[in-house]
């Protein structure tokens, strides 16, 4: 097995080089230098001839196990030689390391953007505390970027509202159904915004969505050679609602509906025999000769006449 320098471990495929590492309480410093071809002015993307300084940047680093890793890397400043170009020094960026105006390196942020993709704020700051990578909520939601929006529309496309704020404001989101995931979001619900971008967006086939009215009236202007379908939740959504509705309605007549009642024969029986209770409706029991008189026995229950209950011992 070949073996393996600092650098290839640490940043494999960067240029970089580590100068040493040191370890602290707080965790692992790594000193590196860059080692790459000059940079490009970001404006006219003209590749750098000379250099007019270095400086040290500060970059947090994804751990090392449950060790914290900083990085001290140290970058150059060019000089940019294109005289119609109004910027006239810029600093290099070190490809997969480090991005302009960043703080952490560009693998830690991947990790912070997929948390917060799937966590959100608050509880995506949790567990980023229990991880040891230091960010907090405000800084998880601004990594959060909004989607590219493709030209054309998906062939299936998803329609339904969601809440900003409920029972305030609403807004629409639009979901490629065979893909999996968010095409665009508009600001409100409304059918004027959602025929607006069903005309700057054609291609959809087929437009999966609720009942509402607003978005039928949208895909009739826009797209009128779609297939509308109702999506399977809101079936079961809509039906539910109406059954609700109905029985809210008639709750008077539920309420004065004749309930079957109970009537103790007797004194409650501690072994709850079903000799001491018998339904309103239900006759005395008879026999041949007549009607059957009912006596208490020794167990507190009370029983037919002509069977004792047994003694108790002794």
């Amino acid at each position: 097995m070949a073996s393996k320098t600092v650098e290839d471990v640490l940043f494999p495929g960067i240029d970089v080089r580590v100068e040493r590492v040191i370890d602290s309480s707080g965790g692992l410093v790594v000193e590196a230098i860059s080692t790459g071809r000059p940079g490009r002015c970001p404006d006219c993307r003209k590749q750098a001839q000379r250099v007019h300084s270095s400086y040290q940047r500060t970059l947090d680093e994804r751990p090392l196990g449950s060790r914290r890793v900083v990085v001290r890397l140290r970058v150059r400043r060019y000089f940019c030689d294109r005289r119609s170009c109004s910027r006239r020094t810029f600093a290099e960026q070190v490809v997969g390391l480090t991005e302009r105006h960043r703080r952490s390196s560009v693998g830690l942020t991947g990790w912070l953007r997929s948390i917060a993709v799937e966590l959100g704020g608050r509880p995506a700051a949790r567990l980023c505390h229990r991880l040891r990578l230091a960010a907090g909520r405000t800084r998880l939601l601004r990594l959060l970027k909004a989607p590219t929006v493709p030209d054309r529309a998906p062939r299936v496309l998803g329609v339904d509202e969601f809440a900003f704020r409920k029972g305030c404001t609403y807004g629409t989101v639009l979901v490629d159904v065979e893909a999996g995931r968010v095409v665009d979001v508009l600001p409100d619900r409304t059918s004027e915004t959602f025929a607006a971008w069903l005309a700057e967006h054609p291609g959809a086939e087929i437009i999966c969505r609720d009942r509402a009215t607003a978005y039928t009236k949208a895909v009739k202007e826009s797209a009128p050679d779609a297939l509308e379908v109702a999506d399977r939740w809101h079936l079961p959504q809509n039906l539910s609602a109406a059954v609700e509705k109905t029985c809210h309605q008639h709750r008077n007549a539920c309420a004065n509906t004749p309930k079957r009642r109970w009537r103790r024969r007797g004194p409650t029986c501690r072994s709850r025999h079903r000799c001491c209770y018998r339904p309103p409706s239900c006759p005395a029991p008879r026999s041949s000769n007549g009607p059957v008189t009912a006596t208490r026995t020794s167990t507190g229950c009370w029983g037919r006449a002509g069977r004792s209950a047994p003694s108790p011992a002794g």
